[in-house]
């Protein structure tokens, strides 16, 4: 096809764009330094991911037209139905987000949720200090640790998601022919 036969639309916003980039950044940080003992800077990185999912769930539903959650949270059927159809390499392609990774969008928020809030819950109870330091200043020991494991099946869940994200990025621009990932860089996808 001629370079004259394409077009660019856009599709991500810079905020939708400098979430994902920023996300994926802090969340990497933030296990490299969990793993190394850097535990105040792996606390101020999980605040930091707090306020990028404070910030992205207001924009999913003031944002642009693909940025927002209306656009890309499908019923299961349609998840299903889309499921099916790239099974059999026929799937309907979507120029935002298609219904089963919209739903992954949302399965990554709330993992990172599940994890950002225990994380903060256990900055209160065992290193006594954050936020929530008043509230929970009388939390026993038993509690404490049930969050300390809640923090860690979060982060297995997460490696899971992840996982699967990127096998679904990859299927999607093989089957729809696009670049996801310069998509997501550059905030177009070319349109043949």
């Amino acid at each position: 096809m001629s370079e004259s036969s394409t077009k660019q639309i856009k599709v991500w916003d810079g905020l939708v764009r400098g979430f994902h980039w920023l996300m994926l950044l802090s969340f990497v940080g933030a296990y490299i330094t969990s793993q190394s003992g850097m535990q105040q800077t792996h606390i101020l990185i999980g605040y930091f991911i707090c306020l990028l999912l404070i910030i992205r769930t207001v924009w999913g539903f003031i944002g642009s037209k693909h940025a927002r959650f209306s656009d890309f949270v499908a019923l299961p059927s349609h998840v299903w139905a889309y499921l099916q159809a790239s099974f059999r390499n026929s799937p309907p392609h979507y120029f935002g987000h298609n219904p089963a990774g919209g739903w992954m969008v949302l399965a990554l928020m709330g993992a990172l949720l599940l994890m950002s809030v225990s994380g903060v819950i256990l900055v209160s109870v065992i290193e006594f200090e954050g936020p929530l330091l008043n509230l929970l200043s009388g939390m026993s020991d038993q509690w404490a640790y049930r969050y300390e494991e809640l923090h860690e099946v979060a982060l297995n869940i997460l490696w899971l998601l992840i996982a699967g994200h990127l096998v679904g990025v990859v299927v999607a621009s093989i089957q729809h022919k696009e670049n996801l990932l310069r998509a997501m860089v550059s905030g177009y996808k070319i349109i043949k």
